[in-house]
């Protein structure tokens, strides 16, 4: 019996412990409470924006971000939590990291304006390509000289204030079978058109050259182009490629400024130089050069804040011709520049603030005839014949960060508005006084969480503004302020223009939607999906032809008429 039991097998706890896979209960309770945040963000995105200014853009970067760090959880899981045997690890591990890889390779993003993403496209579908700089010339003679009832001369319109005064009706219940008349490709940039006598021009970038371009209002030929070594992009490129300001019409002649300070006036029966004059040479500003992913070289201004290239358009005021200036972060800064229209010679230069991203108007505030234009950081009027500067008021901003884009608009006698997007944006009224014949400013009503324009301008209609505030469509009374309604949908920041009672809103992605400029409802009359691209250029409105462009393609459509 002894000998048996010490004969007897071991069953001590010396033999090795077996470990069991485990279960990743906290990770997927973390993933579905990450999956059910991001649903409620976006759900909630209006809610966000109010209370924390928290726009559509930072959820969906946020979003990004920690859909990222949720999959380097999932990956150190397998790997290294999971007990399971190493070929079940990798296995898993490349199975995780493929399936993104896969969706990213079938489906191609389409960027939005920042940082967004408009929707995913399959591989397969081509974007429109860039036309050529040697594209051909349809032999016309073009007559900018000639004025119509229906131009659309300059940037926002004929008085600026994206409004177009004329008798014709859109009949938005008929958009849906709104006649296409042309659709083409255009080259990269932010220009709007301007029109006049059946002609458009605009602002793009073709391969290394940047260039005026003349189109035919009815067929969408190319009548003329001027070209300029240079492509511009900023040095964070996040702004893109191309230049940025709407080119104006003026007797005959197109005034065009260039996103790295090429300033040209041209003949409008041909595009031949009139006149140039280098911009940054005159302010003392470098310019810097890189290679972009493309290994083509790129330039932008090197020593100066306006880190998004030169968006202002020329203003005529008389015989001048005035645009926004700037400086070198270590030198001399002037607001505006003025030059004689026909020659090109200097005249003045007005004001020593660093300039932003709206464009100077021509406008009478408080009996004061004046050239009214954000900058960085002021609201300002200026004196059309010397550039002395009248008033300014604060609208704190960076032209290197959270920008004043949008133009200061005239919405009484004695009133303008200013408004601004990013997190430290909102509108203002300032009222202007006359006291000992100086004009001052004074804020009737600030509100933070309406009128957030980001890279519009509100439209003023019967004392409402109609805005999109961070990419929600809005309407905001302007005698004190309060935002009225609020409507949410796929606009971005998109751009609009008031006909009659009706306001036009092409959205980012480049769906034309018309509604009815009402204060107690938003009442959308119809909708038409028109291009393709980042629709942040500016409309222009010829007679019933709305021209439309993106940083891709461009096109003419008639809208139908009451």
């Amino acid at each position: 019996m002894t000998d048996a039991k010490q004969q007897a097998p071991n069953t001590s706890t010396d033999q090795p412990e077996i470990r069991q896979p485990r279960f990743p209960s906290i990770l997927l309770g973390l993933t579905f409470f990450y999956i059910g945040g991001v649903c409620l963000a976006f759900y909630f995105a209006s809610d966000l924006d109010d209370r924390f200014a928290v726009g559509l853009d930072v959820i969906m970067v946020a979003s990004l971000i920690s859909g990222l760090l949720m999959l380097l959880l999932w990956l150190g899981w397998f790997l290294f939590l999971s007990r399971w045997k190493w070929p079940a690890r990798i296995l898993a591990s490349a199975a995780l990291i493929a399936v993104p890889v896969l969706f990213v390779k079938i489906l191609r993003p389409v960027l939005g304006g920042d940082v967004t993403i408009q929707r995913f496209e399959p591989i397969w579908i081509t974007p429109p390509e860039s036309p050529a700089v040697d594209a051909e010339v349809q032999p016309t003679i073009v007559d900018l000289v000639t004025e119509t009832p229906a131009d659309f001369p300059r940037f926002l319109g004929p008085q600026q204030d994206s409004i177009v005064r004329t008798d014709f009706r859109i009949d938005a219940a008929r958009l849906a079978e709104a006649t296409i008349m042309w659709k083409q490709p255009i080259g990269e940039g932010w220009s709007g058109f301007t029109a006049r006598n059946g002609f458009a021009v605009t602002m793009e970038q073709r391969e290394g050259q940047e260039c005026v371009t003349c189109y035919s209002i009815e067929d969408g030929t190319l009548q003329w182009m001027h070209q300029h070594a240079v492509r511009h992009r900023d040095a964070m490129n996040l702004g893109r490629i191309g230049p940025r300001a709407t080119p104006t019409i003026h007797d005959g002649m197109v005034y065009a400024i260039g996103a790295v300070g090429h300033f040209v006036c041209l003949n409008g029966a041909d595009g031949t130089v009139v006149w140039e004059v280098d911009l940054n040479e005159l302010l003392g500003i470098k310019l810097t050069e890189a290679i972009d992913a493309d290994g083509q070289t790129v330039t932008y201004e090197g020593n100066t804040r306006l880190q998004w290239g030169r968006s202002g358009a020329a203003l005529i005021v008389d015989d001048l011709v005035v645009v926004p200036g700037g400086g070198p972060t270590d030198g001399t800064v002037h607001t505006l520049l003025a030059f004689d229209r026909q020659t090109g010679e200097l005249r003045w230069q007005g004001g020593d603030e660093m300039i932003a991203y709206g464009s100077p108007t021509l406008a009478n505030v408080a009996g004061v005839d004046q050239i009214l234009m954000t900058t960085e950081n002021f609201a300002m009027g200026f004196a059309p014949q010397s550039g002395e500067p009248l008033w300014k008021f604060p609208r704190p901003g960076k032209s290197d960060g959270e920008a004043n884009t949008s133009q200061l608009t005239v919405v009484s006698a004695n009133q303008v508005l200013t408004s601004k997007g990013y997190p430290d944006g909102g509108g203002e009224l300032i009222e202007l006084t006359s006291r000992d014949g100086e004009l001052v400013p004074l804020s009737r009503w600030q509100n933070t969480r309406a009128l957030k324009t980001k890279l519009m301008s509100p439209v003023i209609f019967n004392g409402h503004a109609y805005s999109l505030s961070n990419g929600f469509l809005e309407c905001t009374r302007l005698s004190d302020g309060e935002r009225l309604w609020k409507h949410r949908g796929r606009f971005g920041h998109g751009q609009m223009l008031l006909v009659g009672e009706d306001i036009l809103l092409l959205s980012e992605s480049g769906e034309l939607l018309v509604f009815h400029a009402s204060p107690s409802e938003f009442k959308g009359l119809g909708t038409k999906q028109l291009i393709d691209g980042v629709c942040w250029n500016t409309l222009c409105l010829y007679g019933n032809k709305l021209l439309v462009r993106s940083e891709i393609e461009a096109a003419c459509v008639e809208l139908p008429a009451q």
